[in-house]
C-alpha cells in the first residue's frame, strides 16, 4: 500500500523481528516519551501516518539499529520521483509527480575551485 511514509514496511519487519505486537511497541516507544499508541503503530506500519525525520530517528534508536535501516532499497540510478512513486501515494508528492522533471548534474559545477576558494577565504593546503 502507498501512503505517506517510507519506513512502513521496515517498522513492521523489524517489530515481527524482534517478537513485539505493535501494543508493545507502543509502550516501548511511550517508555521513551513518545506519546503513541497501538493505533498510531499501526498508521505507521500501513503507510497512512506521516513520520518526521526526527520520529525515524526515534525509531531507529528504540530498534537499535541504523537510520538507513529504516529506509526501503533504493535504487540510486533511477529517477527520485519512480523511488518515491513506489511507496508514496502520488498526491502526497508535492508538486505532483506529472509536473517533475528528471534531474541531473554534474557535480563538479557545484565544487568550488581553487580560485572561489581563495575569495572565500578558505585556506588551501599543499
Amino acid at each position: 500500500m502507498k501512503g505517506s511514509n517510507l519506513i512502513a514496511r521496515q517498522v513492521s519487519r523489524l517489530r515481527y523481528q524482534r517478537g513485539w505486537t505493535q501494543d508493545e511497541l507502543a509502550d516501548i516507544l511511550q517508555k521513551t516519551g513518545w506519546r503513541i499508541s497501538r493505533s498510531g503503530v499501526s498508521k505507521i506500519e500501513g503507510g497512512s501516518m506521516y513520520v518526521a525525520d526526527f520520529r525515524m530517528v526515534w525509531l531507529a534508536s528504540v530498534f537499535k539499529v541504523q537510520v538507513s535501516d529504516m529506509l526501503p532499497e533504493i535504487d540510486w540510478r533511477a529517477p527520485v520521483v519512480d523511488t518515491l512513486g513506489k511507496y508514496i501515494a502520488q498526491e502526497k508528492l508535492i508538486p505532483p509527480v506529472k509536473l517533475l522533471l528528471p534531474v541531473s548534474f554534474d557535480s563538479a559545477q557545484f565544487t568550488p575551485n581553487n580560485e572561489e576558494r581563495r575569495s572565500h577565504g578558505i585556506r588551501i593546503e599543499g
